[in-house]
Parts: structure tokens; sequence; C-alpha cells
């Protein structure tokens, strides 16, 4: 059989939690009940959604906490030949905590804030049996000992992705009309990896060996958030985001490679891309509002490293292409005390070659593709100081099939499957 070239690269694992590769849209319990906050005004998340409309919130000191638990069903199958029949992996476990802090101060015509929150990842990767890529390092292994082994097992990959984010700044209003924000944003950035298997059925009755990849790769960066708002009367307002890329060159720290995949101290680059969030809100009655946001993800502007060899050494941002977002919501008033909300989504991954983008370790562990959210929950206002808030999102994935251009010259194809429900509580506090 012709010799079996891999080239496998576990630096970085794309671990997102919703919409397109990096960017997180889903940042506040009030978004997953409420998927369309680009130009909200009613609460305390705005600080990421909609900093210029501060400016309208009540006097004050305002603070926004909220945590998600998302419940993540990635899977791949695939037959990768030789006798190895139809294999399938699938996520096991779920990501419980995914918190945000946002606070502000509004007086008159100018507000302060700050924040924390995942800009991007907020999950685990977890295959306790294995996955494509450790077949994958299972069989370039095997023959990396010529003949010494005849078999492999207890395969295992775990990977995690968290860009913690701190952001600090200012609105004011022009007037009454048009309002502007400026922020600054931190990103302290860590990912880690953890896979292994076990080398088995020597013909030289040599013991079982088993074998060990650990490390994490840490990286911060800085960038910017302007936005504008513009309330055309008292029942229509629309508002413009614009979030700076932000360069992340992540080093190596390696704990352990048994595999020689990593090299202690490399670096490599995973920008977070630019983003425009363009919102509108509309109030047809007293009681009820209609919001509707687009966003676009700037992502072939971003340096994500370089591919492998099988794709032309390309910049995997190119083979990722762009994504955009697209969400609608509405909100009524039942009474004085509960605010319903409910809304869907659409995000499009545009990609140039996906194909070629799959070659990046944790792209079939995650399976990121185009995908359809459907959004509901309510707010309820516990007193005059203080609302509470419930979301609950189910997104439907675009089932696919991917040649894994990894396991040339075998020729695989591997069918992708993924849904995502979300689980959301938070409160809103005014004094």
């Amino acid at each position: 059989m012709k010799k079996l070239q891999l080239f496998l690269s576990l630096c970085l694992f794309d671990v997102a939690a919703q919409a397109q590769h990096d960017n997180l849209i889903n940042l506040s319990a009030e978004w997953v009940r409420t998927p369309a906050r680009n130009a909200a005004t009613d609460a305390g998340d705005i600080v990421v959604y909609n900093p210029a409309g501060l400016v309208k919130m009540n006097d004050g000191f305002h603070i926004n906490i909220g945590n998600q638990s998302l419940f993540r069903k990635p899977s791949h199958t695939f037959d990768m030949g030789m006798g190895m029949g139809e294999q399938t992996y699938t996520q096991d476990g779920n990501d419980l905590f995914l918190p945000n802090l946002y606070m502000s101060y509004k007086k008159d015509k100018f507000s302060l804030f700050t924040g924390m929150f995942m800009a991007g990842g907020g999950a685990t990767a977890n295959y306790p049996n294995g996955s494509i890529n450790t077949e994958l390092i299972g069989l370039q292994t095997l023959m990396a000992t010529q003949g010494a082994y005849g078999a492999y097992t207890n395969q295992y990959m775990k990977a995690s992705s968290y860009y913690l984010t701190t952001t600090l700044g200012t609105a004011f209003a022009a007037n009454d009309h048009i309002s502007f924000s400026f922020a600054g944003r931190y990103i302290s950035a860590t990912n880690k990896t953890s896979a292994g298997l076990t080398l088995t059925q020597s013909p030289l009755s040599l013991p079982d060996e088993t074998m060990e990849l650990k490390t994490s790769e840490d990286a911060t960066g800085f960038g910017g958030v302007f936005a504008m708002m513009v309330q055309a009367n008292a029942q229509t307002r629309f508002t413009v985001r614009y979030e700076t890329a932000v360069k992340l060159n992540f080093e190596t720290n390696q704990e352990s490679d048994e595999f020689g995949i990593t090299q202690d101290g490399a670096t490599s680059r995973r920008d977070l891309p630019a983003t425009l969030a363009i919102g509108m809100a509309i109030a047809p009655t007293t009681k009820t509002q209609i919001y509707a946001d687009f966003n676009y993800y700037m992502q072939t502007g971003a340096n994500w490293g370089t591919s492998t060899p099988l794709t032309n050494e390309k910049n995997y941002s190119e083979l990722a292409g762009d994504a955009l977002s697209v969400n609608v919501a509405a909100t009524v008033q039942t009474g004085e005390k509960v605010l319903l909300s409910i809304g869907c989504g659409y995000t499009d991954f545009q990609y140039s070659d996906r194909d070629g983008y799959f070659t990046k370790a944790g792209a079939f562990e995650t399976v990121p593709d185009d995908n359809f959210n459907v959004n509901t929950g309510f707010s309820y206002r516990i007193t005059n100081s203080l609302t509470g808030t419930f979301g609950y999102m189910h997104t439907f994935y675009q089932s696919g099939e991917v040649n894994a251009v990894l396991a040339q010259p075998l020729e695989v194809k591997v069918k992708t499957k993924n849904s995502l429900d979300a689980i959301a509580l938070g409160v809103d506090l005014k004094f």
C-alpha cells in the first residue's frame, strides 16, 4: 500500500458555543431569550451589544450578571477502510458555566461602562473514546514503529478554548437623536489540548506503550469597539457597531508530547476577527418591540496561521471565508412584571474551501457549519431595581459530508452532525 502521509497540527481548537468560527454572539442571558440585541436599551448587557444606547438608560448604576449552560452534541461518522468499518464519534459532556458581568454608570448625557465575558471559545471538546484525529495520529504512530506494534487502543481527546475579555469605555449623547461610544478591550486567551492512545499487539512481545500529548497555548491582545445609535423617533432606532480585529499570537507550553507533533515555545496566530454589527428596533405599540440584527464577521482579514501542504499552505482564514448572521426577535410586555420574548436567527459560514478548513485540528470535533437558532424566554421584574431573566435556545446545524484531506491517499468521507441547546439565567440590577 502506498505510504500514508499525515499532516497533523494540534495547536488550536475551534471550540465555539454558537455562531461563527471564533466570535461568540451569545454573550448574555438576554440574548438567549431575545437573539437580536444590537438595538436594545432594556438591560445592562447592551454594554457589548449597543454601548451607544447606554445613554438612554436611567441615571445611576446598572449591573448585569448572567450564565449560560450549553448542551452540545457534535458528531462525525467515517470509514477509514483497511477493514476498520464505519465509526462514529460523539461529543461527551456539557459546558455548564459560561458567565458574564457588565457594569455601567449613566449620568445625564454620559455613561461609563465595563464588563467581563467570553468573546470566543467558552466550551470544551471532549471525546473520551477518540475521534478521526486520534485515528489519524494512531495510524501515523503505527507506521513510525516500523512494525513493532500492530494496533492502538484507548484513544481520547479533550480540548478547551476560553477568550476571557475585559472591556472599558464611555458613551455620550451628541443630542436627543444621536449618541456614540468608544471602548477598548483586552483579551486573555487560553487553549488546552490533551490526547492519547495505547500501542498494543506487538509481534515482538513488547509491552503495551501509552502515549500522551498535553499542551496549552496562551495569547493576549488589545482591540477597540466603536458604536453609534440614531434614535429616529420615539418608536424607531438604528445602531451600528464595529469591533476591530485583535491580534492573538499563541505560544505553546508543551507539558508532554510523545508523538512529536508540537514544539515547546512555538508560536501560532489565531486572531479574533473584526466584526460589523447593525441593529434596528421598532415599537409598534407601547408594549411591543421588534428587533432585527445583522452581523458580519471579517474572518478573511484575520491571520489564522498556515494550513498544511495538502491545502497549498493557505491561511486557514482564507479557507474559512467570512461569516454572517441574521437575527430577528420580538418582546411583549404582559402586565407590569413579565416581558415575553421569542426570536430566531441564521448563521452562514461562507467557506471558500470547506474540506481544506477541516484539516484544522478540532474542526471535525466541533463541526462549525451553517445553523438556524430558535430562542425564547422571559424577564420578570422582581422589584423596581431587580429583574431576573430566563432564556432557552435550540440550534439546528446543517448535516454535511467532508472529504478528510488529512487521510490522503486514503479517500475518506466524513458525515457530520451537530445540535446545541442553551439554558441561560441572569439578573439585571439598577440603583
